[in-house]
């Protein structure tokens, strides 16, 4: 196997090698993408507000404390008739006002209030749940990208190889005619499928040119050059390798499930919270108040011109207050059942995603198994190809094969090449989302990976020879 192999992408470091100085690990690509990545500044934001409902729920069962203060000034003229003296009067009041207090409310029996701070402390799990998928589906979006790179770079310079292949045997092709040795069909035959590997390679350009904008997308950054996976990368099976202990584990610790578990519990709090609408509840006051007027009346009917008012109270006031709803025009009952539907929902969504898990986990499990005997079966294909594209120039050369058997089997062999480079992307990938159903998925796996990255020069970089 090792035989056969030669650099996947020697071509384009012999076009643009001179322009790289710098190649990018897949480490680095998402210490970048923590940086960076819009989705995970997101859902960073959306946690932060998210654990602040609890704060919230847990503030109705603390004191309440509040300071009041005001300023008053007052001036009334009065005008009158006074029937004991058959006189019109006139007065004139004017007063200064200062008050200021200061009241501390607690809660000493609120069951609503209680059950929305349980839901409260729910969601703060179910934010710290939420937060925790979507660092690991960073982690997944960036391995996709970063190897759905290397997958477009192997895939090109196996197109452009191909090329190179079959622009030989047109050539060939074209010299035998020249010499009387075959007919213009088979130029013609030959000519068809070097177009057609120039089409193929077009098209691979452009994969490659799209998959490093993926990259740009997580990073905010430009990349041209990435580490290539190692050729000796170990393609095992998954450990353990029973699939319902995968699955049992996945139950545990899956965050997805975790997720719509605690809005589950989350919503049952909340549906609690509003059946305790009815419910009475009773509060301890104690407040403080200050007032201080100053102020003069003056009267032409009274002697002396006037007295004044001047006043000044204090005091404190200690306070049990009950309350009891007992009708609210439906408030409390419809929000009631609200509440309720709302956890018959989260229940069923729960129920929902658990199936999902464990068909996910169950599928990925077989995909992986599968993708290592894929791998395998993809090397021992290109061993075989090789042979039938030597047996078959071999056939050819002595007239017994035909130019169309030449280049079928030439396609062949570039076409498992692809198919090899391919099988391995998917396995560690796979592998990935498989760690990621069952909740075990974490930057560690990036570093693993990264151990396995090698530069594009290396002779450990996946190889493959040429026809």
């Amino acid at each position: 196997m090792t035989s056969l192999l030669k650099p996947l992408s020697a071509a384009i470091i012999l076009t643009i090698g001179s322009q790289w100085t710098y190649a990018d690990t897949l480490r680095d690509i998402y210490e970048l993408a923590m940086k960076n990545d819009a989705k995970l500044k997101a859902a960073e934001a959306t946690y932060r507000a998210n654990i602040e409902v609890e704060n919230q729920a847990l503030s109705a069962l603390l004191p309440q404390i509040n300071a009041t203060a005001s300023y008053a000034e007052q001036d009334i003229d009065s005008e009158g008739f006074s029937q004991s003296t058959l006189s019109s009067t006139k007065s004139n009041r004017e007063t200064e006002t200062k008050s200021w207090g200061a009241s501390l409310d607690q809660s000493i029996l609120d069951l609503s209030a209680w059950y929305s701070f349980q839901s409260g402390k729910e969601t703060t799990k179910q934010a710290q749940a939420q937060l925790a998928f979507d660092q690991q589906d960073l982690i997944v979006r960036t391995s996709e990208a970063y190897f759905n790179v290397l997958r477009a770079l192997d895939n090109l310079e196996a197109a452009r190889a191909e090329e190179r292949a079959t622009k030989r045997q047109l050539e060939q092709t074209q010299q035998r005619f020249d010499v009387g040795l075959i007919a213009i069909t088979d130029v013609h035959e030959a000519r068809a499928v070097y177009d057609d590997t120039v089409v193929q390679r077009l098209t691979f350009e452009g994969d490659v040119g799209t998959s490093y904008e993926a990259l740009t997308v997580l990073t905010g950054q430009v990349h041209a050059n990435l580490w290539l996976l190692n050729k000796d990368y170990p393609v095992i099976d998954p450990d353990p390798m029973a699939r319902n202990e995968w699955v049992d584990f996945a139950l545990l610790n899956n965050y997805s499930l975790k997720v719509v578990q605690y809005a589950m519990e989350s919503s049952r709090q909340n549906a609690s919270s509003k059946k305790m609408g009815h419910a009475p509840t009773i509060t301890g006051r104690i407040a403080y108040d200050d007032n201080d007027t100053d102020g003069d009346f003056s009267s032409i009917d009274v002697p002396g011109g006037g007295f004044p008012l001047d006043t000044v109270d204090d005091g404190t006031t200690w306070s049990v207050n009950f309350k009891m709803p007992l009708y609210s025009g439906g408030r409390v009952s419809a929000q009631r059942r609200e509440a309720y539907e709302q956890y018959n929902a989260a229940r069923q969504n729960e129920i929902d995603t658990r199936r999902t898990v464990i068909q996910s986990t169950r599928s990925l499990h077989l995909t992986v198994t599968t993708d290592v005997q894929r791998v395998k079966a993809r090397s021992r294909g290109i061993i075989s190809t090789q042979s039938a594209l030597e047996a078959t120039q071999a056939g050819y050369e002595v007239g017994t094969r035909n130019i169309v058997d030449v280049l079928q089997a030439q396609r062949a062999l570039y076409g498992s090449i692809r198919d090899y480079a391919n099988s391995r992307y998917d396995y560690v990938l796979n592998m990935l989302r498989l760690k990621q159903q069952a909740g075990t998925l974490s930057p560690q796996d990036i570093l693993d990976l990264d151990k396995w990255l090698v530069s594009a020069g290396s002779p450990n970089a996946s190889e493959y020879t040429e026809y």
